[in-house]
């Protein structure tokens, strides 16, 4: 019985395991920074200033989004795992 729960629940399982290595490499992508240069034109004449500042605003926000669906994925992961009686 565990077998077919495993089974059916491997891919899950395997996602999240995916989901948390994504989360580690994070830093690699914020620590190159962003270039608003394509994005938003006006703003990168401003100074270099508000481009870092705009630019660390833009990535902490997309950093709090991945973390916050990975949670909700997990979440539910958890929900389901607990409703199901056998497991």
């Amino acid at each position: 019985m565990h077998a077919i729960v495993d089974t059916i629940l491997g891919p899950i399982t395997t996602m999240l395991q995916n989901a948390l290595n994504y989360l580690g490499q994070i830093s690699l992508v914020a620590g190159r920074g962003l270039n608003l240069d394509y994005f938003l034109g006006p703003l990168a004449m401003m100074g270099s200033g508000w481009t870092m500042l705009v630019g660390s605003i833009v990535s902490s926000a997309f950093l709090l989004l991945v973390v916050l669906v990975v949670r909700k994925t997990f979440d539910m992961y958890l929900a389901f795992k607990s409703g199901v009686k056998w497991w």
